[in-house]
């Protein structure tokens, strides 16, 4: 099975994605400027909390659609397994 994002889903996301990026840039601008610590500090545990938000959108959208979509096609072994996979490559992030 290889499922995709929705068309909907995926543009919120990449919304988000741009606004993280921009995030991600300011901490660079931070670390230049010689910002204090905890202030950077602050903002890189921003942008992790973002995306773990975009994260979350993710599993949901796979579970909401992928899973629901292999469950319903009789594939449930398959998706299990996936969605499995999914979220251990997730949690093997942290």
């Amino acid at each position: 099975m290889d499922c995709k994002l929705q068309t909907e889903k995926s543009v919120q996301i990449e919304k988000k994605l741009n606004r993280i990026q921009g995030q991600v840039n300011g901490i660079s601008k931070m670390v230049l400027e010689n910002r204090s610590c905890e202030d950077i500090l602050t903002q890189i545990s921003a942008v992790r909390c973002a995306l773990d938000g975009v994260a979350k959108d993710v599993l949901f959208d796979h579970i909401g659609h992928c899973v629901k979509e292999g469950v319903d096609g009789g594939d449930y072994d398959k998706t299990v397994d996936n969605l499995v996979n999914a979220v251990g490559k997730y949690i093997k992030s942290k």
